[in-house]
């Protein structure tokens, strides 16, 4: 492997890198907004089993069958998972980056020995 060729990896994924930065920051705000749309369908859909005169010993079990509730917390859950795995990828490419980085400084310092 060649030092031109290791600056090249270098360089993608440095891009990579950048882009699942900005990937990471898209997910993150996208989980959470859902967050805080779950615990506003939980609390609207509480009010509304308080208002109906639910035993309070049961509302805690029916929120959760709450079909607004329950659909709030999946895409909650759901792009938790797609920000985790886009937190994941951007250390992998940080990994890359840095393992090519040292491969292309450990080239240089060979190179510049055997003159």
């Amino acid at each position: 492997m060649g030092a031109f060729t290791l600056q090249q990896e270098i360089e993608e994924y440095g891009d990579l890198l950048d882009t699942a930065l900005e990937e990471c920051k898209r997910r993150g705000d996208a989980c959470a907004l859902a967050e805080a749309e779950y615990y506003s369908a939980k609390a609207r859909a509480v009010r509304g089993m308080v208002a109906d005169g639910q035993k309070a010993t049961l509302i805690p079990l029916l929120v959760k069958g709450d079909p607004t509730v329950n659909k709030a917390l999946e895409k909650w859950r759901r792009l938790e998972v797609a920000y985790d795995n886009a937190k994941e990828a951007r250390n992998v490419f940080k990994k890359k980056y840095d393992f090519t980085r040292e491969q292309y400084q450990r080239e240089w310092t060979q190179a510049g020995m055997s003159r």
